[in-house]
Parts: structure tokens; sequence; C-alpha cells
């Protein structure tokens, strides 16, 4: 790739990339780094999976044996099966959407676009969530702000990929320049350390989800 691709162009097609798997080992370690750090390139690399999974159809798919209970009695000795926790945020969500909390409707003759009110039973703590074009906006509408050393991260989730980390909210809102975002994604909030999760992934207690209308 040249210098003088636009950086939007070189991002997409980055992501092309790393999906068709030609990208060489060091750029495709930087890819995963950066779907961590960047929605807006991890929502291109979602994307680009969709374009090209209907390739897929072509090919059968070949049962692999499962190493990971190996793995794990070798490293840590017998282990309790668990599932990453949140997988479980979808029950949650599923269980706000029944009760009224998690999908708003659009507003006629408006340019923001009401999308989901991140919410939970047993907090005040809620989250609305919008779009403005391109412009994605996450506001506190109710409850505290996080406490003193620790603030609030947004994830992103797609099916049962690991969540994206969308960015922090230090004060009542953040704004993100983002598209890409489909019905049935998750939307969640974590209590984290100031400065974020330090492994990439939620390490704190999951506050209040939502689910994209």
């Amino acid at each position: 790739m040249t210098n003088d691709i636009p950086k939007q162009d070189e991002a997409d097609i980055m992501a092309a990339e790393y999906v068709l798997g030609t990208l060489p080992h060091a750029d495709r370690l930087a890819a995963e780094t950066r779907m961590r750090r960047d929605a807006h390139f991890a929502l291109a690399v979602k994307r680009w999976q969709a374009r090209l999974e209907p390739l897929n159809d072509s090919y059968v798919d070949a049962p692999l044996p499962n190493l990971l209970p190996q793995i794990e009695a070798r490293l840590f000795g017998t282990l309790p099966k668990k599932s990453p926790f949140w997988k479980s945020w979808f029950a949650g969500a599923a269980v706000a959407a029944t009760l009224g909390l998690a999908v708003l409707a659009f507003l006629p003759g408006q340019n923001v676009q009401p999308l989901t009110t991140l919410a939970a039973e047993n907090t005040d703590l809620r989250y609305d969530v919008s779009q403005r074009g391109d412009d994605l906006r996450i506001t506190r509408t109710a409850g505290p702000a996080a406490a003193a050393g620790q603030v609030h991260e947004v994830w992103l989730i797609v099916g049962n990929a690991t969540p994206i980390s969308l960015g922090l909210i230090d004060g009542a809102a953040l704004t993100l320049a983002t598209t890409g975002l489909a019905p049935g994604m998750v939307i969640a909030i974590s209590l984290e350390p100031t400065g974020g999760s330090p492994t990439g992934t939620p390490t704190g207690p999951v506050l209040v989800t939502g689910v994209i209308s």
C-alpha cells in the first residue's frame, strides 16, 4: 500500500486484506490490535466479512478437535467450564427489550435518529444512544457518573464475537465518528479503571445494555 492512499480508503483496504487472510503476520497482528482500539476499522472488518461470507458456501466445514480443554488443563489444572461472561449479556438485553427498556422509535422530522436506551433492571443508570449522520452519540440521561478512579467504557457486541471497545465516557456523553451499526447489535457499558480496560475486553461489572433496533 502506498502513502498517497486516503486514510479512510487505506483502512478499508487493510480490513479487506485482513478478512481475505492476505496480510503478513506482523500486519495481521497490527490489524487485530487496531480492531480493539478503532471502532470504525472494526466495523469495516465486519462489513467485509459480510460481503465475503457467501464465498464460504462453496466449502464444506471440516471438524476440528477441541484442544482448549487440554490446553487449560495443562496450564491451570482441571477447571470448570465457563463461557465468556459477555455472552450472558444477550440474555439480559433480551429481558430489557421485553420490559420496554431497550428500543426507541425514529422521531420524524429530526436529523437525530434514536437507536436504543442502555438500561438495566437493578440500576437507575441510563444512557441514550442516537445517530446523526456518521456520528454516534452516547449520552447519560440518568444515574451517577463513574466514581473517582473509575470510568464507564462502551462496548459493541456483534454476534458471539469478542466485544469491541468504542471508547470511554469521562463526563456525561461520548461522540464517535462511526458507521455500520445494524439491528441486533448490542451496546453495553462496563465499569473499568481510569484509562479503560487493561485487557482489551471488559473486566469490570456490566452496568447497562441495549439492543440496536
